[in-house]
């Protein structure tokens, strides 16, 4: 009869940790035991919490094997004895497992009491492991209540849970209570790469990453798949295979959707996504991992010194890879479609339908436009000298005092998309600076805020007397200050407590106001010109914004603002006058 082979040991049991120093990731919880060994003061009831797979089971028999050890007790069990060999078999009679989802009822816990006053068979303490502890009911518990805040002194209570919050506080207070803590990725990393060199596999370091990425804190869920992805492997473990194994994508694969996203290349997002579907990816998984490549795209776009960032926890090509995409988008935009696609998770997580959700995602995702808000738009329309011609010099006039205003030195083109830089200059180097009237532009920014954010930007101002002379830097912004010529008399003499003019000058006309009346209309040339007025051009005036409103790159920041900061007024062709938009 041929020979049965031994039994096969899973890695997580294969190579269980022996000594506290073997614990992965759980230092904080191990220097305190060690200490406590050291110095004789061991409490009577512990209780360990964390998640699932950190290793509280794993740090309750080694504290049992500490406790129970010939040398003992002692943070550095000889594994030799009897003792210290029964307990990491599980056969020890002095040391009881007890499963809380099981033995759960009232009547569990008095069979535990009941045996309390029995000595230990032959070890130094009678040690209880009790796994799921917050499975126990309420009865047990209360069973318990006295037994665990003076048990004998050869008995010790240890309990592993990973819902401590179940627990009633009762029983917490009665408890000394160590929190484990999620592994480490990089941890989790060098353990596995640890385990496929004593078991003799070749495993690639983008294996052991994808595999780490996906235990999620988890050394038990890293062993297990490691135990997988070695099973399925034919004597190296390779990221694509162990990707397609666990049903996930590959960290390439999630690479190459996010760059057809940046690239606004729907057809081929949504073809990407359909083909991993295809293949048996897991889509919450597919989603997930989309989510994290956002958040890491978003954060190379922070300065290099500072916090750590997720990035240094990637290997070096990954990192380069994730900062050359990230180079190709806005920090906004990114944080646009991380916001989006936390929606969408949220949604594919409930849905029955997660494929076809994913599927919009991404579509949506590569077909959203970039987008500039109110600040960076006014900065770069007071930024850029836009002009579609040379405006003619006007006809002097002795009799004029007005200053002449800027004129534009030729035409400029707006590339509005991307990032606007917050170094752009708010207006032309020659223009007129904010530190004239500083009191009446502080003034309106008090009453006014949007109006003053605009003049700001687009308005050169000067007080004579009652008189306030406002002078467009640009004629796009003409409309607008005409249109606000009655405010800004009233602000100025809410100021300087007299009634004040504005007079807005502009190469065709001149618009008036006073503190107490509506603006009047245009005043054209005339023989009887006073020294206020000067020549004016009406139809030159009106060719030239009509010149500018249909050029491509004025009308694209026109259309950007939406109608919301500005009435915008387009000339129209079939009347010559204008519409109202």
């Amino acid at each position: 009869m041929a020979a049965t082979p031994p039994p096969h040991l899973v890695l997580a049991r294969k190579w269980r940790p022996e000594r506290f120093a073997e614990l992965v990731g759980q230092e904080h919880v191990t220097h305190t035991l060690v200490e406590a060994l050291k110095r004789g003061r061991i409490a009577h009831a512990f209780l360990f919490a964390g998640i699932r797979g950190v290793g509280k089971t794993t740090a309750a028999r080694i504290l049992a094997r500490c406790l129970n050890c010939e040398k003992g007790p002692t943070p550095e069990p000889c594994g030799e004895c009897a003792a210290c060999q029964e307990i990491r078999t599980g056969r020890s009679l002095d040391v009881v497992e007890i499963d809380g989802a099981t033995y759960r009822k009232i009547d569990d816990a008095r069979a535990i009491i009941e045996n309390l006053s029995y000595r230990p068979a032959r070890d130094r303490f009678k040690i209880y492991i009790i796994d799921e502890a917050h499975q126990l009911t309420d009865q047990a518990f209360n069973a318990l209540l006295k037994t665990l805040e003076e048990p004998p002194a050869h008995v010790k209570f240890i309990l592993a849970t990973t819902e401590p919050q179940k627990m009633p506080e009762t029983i917490l207070s009665r408890l000394q209570r160590y929190d484990f803590r999620r592994i480490a990725y990089a941890a989790i990393v060098e353990r596995l790469k640890d385990l496929a060199s004593r078991e003799g596999v070749e495993a690639d370091e983008g294996a052991l990453r994808l595999l780490a990425r996906e235990a999620g804190g988890s050394m038990r869920d890293a062993e297990r798949m490691l135990e997988t992805a070695i099973a399925s492997s034919g004597g190296k473990v390779v990221e694509g295979e162990a990707a397609s194994t666990l049903g996930v994508a590959s960290r390439g694969a999630v690479l190459q959707l996010c760059e057809s996203i940046l690239g606004k290349d729907a057809a081929r997002a949504l073809s990407s996504v359909r083909e991993l579907h295809r293949r048996g990816a897991n889509l919450e998984s597919l989603g997930r991992d989309l989510l994290e490549s956002l958040r890491n795209l978003a954060a190379a776009k922070l300065p290099a010194e500072g916090a750590q960032s997720p990035l240094d926890e990637l290997p070096d090509h990954e990192a380069a890879e994730i900062r050359r995409l990230a180079a190709s988008a806005s920090a906004r935009d990114l944080m646009r479609l991380f916001r989006l696609m936390a929606e969408a998770q949220e949604e594919i997580l409930r849905s029955p339908y997660p494929d076809l959700l994913l599927e919009m995602a991404v579509i949506r995702m590569a077909s959203l436009a970039p987008v500039m808000d109110a600040d960076e738009l006014l900065r770069a329309v007071g930024g850029a000298n836009i002009a579609t011609q040379p405006k003619p010099a006007p006809r002097a006039s002795a009799q004029s005092a007005a200053p002449e205003p800027p004129q534009s030195t030729g035409a400029r083109k707006l590339k509005v998309e991307g990032e606007v830089k917050a170094s752009a200059p708010l207006r032309p180097p020659d223009a007129p600076r904010e530190r004239e009237m500083p009191e009446l532009r502080d003034h309106i920014r008090d009453r006014r805020p949007a109006l003053a954010g605009f003049m700001e930007h687009g308005a050169g101002l000067s007080v004579a007397d009652d008189l306030v002379r406002v002078v467009p830097l640009n004629d796009i912004y003409t409309r607008y200050l005409s249109d606000n010529c009655a405010v800004i008399a009233e602000l100025a003499s809410e100021l300087y407590g007299r009634p004040m003019r504005v007079e807005l000058t502009t190469n065709g006309a001149i618009a008036r106001a006073t503190g107490n009346a509506e603006h009047s209309a245009p005043v054209a040339n005339g023989p009887n010109q006073t020294k206020e007025t000067r020549d004016p051009a009406p139809s030159s005036s009106a060719d030239e914004r009509r010149a500018i409103v249909s050029d491509p790159a004025v009308r694209k920041i026109l259309e950007a603002f939406d109608a919301r900061l500005v009435e915008v007024r387009t000339p129209d062709a079939a009347n010559g006058g204008s519409t109202k938009k």
